[in-house]
């Protein structure tokens, strides 16, 4: 009986740590994409700008 307590206790244990690994990925991914959505824009930005000079217009 103490075995079988035991191992649902690891497997509780395993499951958590499992659960916790798949939030901290998602939240890393998450992290990448706003970071990577930022740089997109802060480029669009610079483009226009360089578009505009191109253009004679002024910035």
């Amino acid at each position: 009986m103490v075995d079988a307590v035991d191992a649902r206790r690891t497997q509780r244990r395993v499951n958590t740590l499992l659960r916790d690994r798949d939030a901290i990925r998602r939240m890393l991914e998450q992290a990448a994409y706003e970071r990577l959505s930022r740089d997109v824009g802060r480029q669009r930005v610079a483009i226009d700008k360089l578009e505009a000079l191109m253009s004679g217009e002024d910035v």
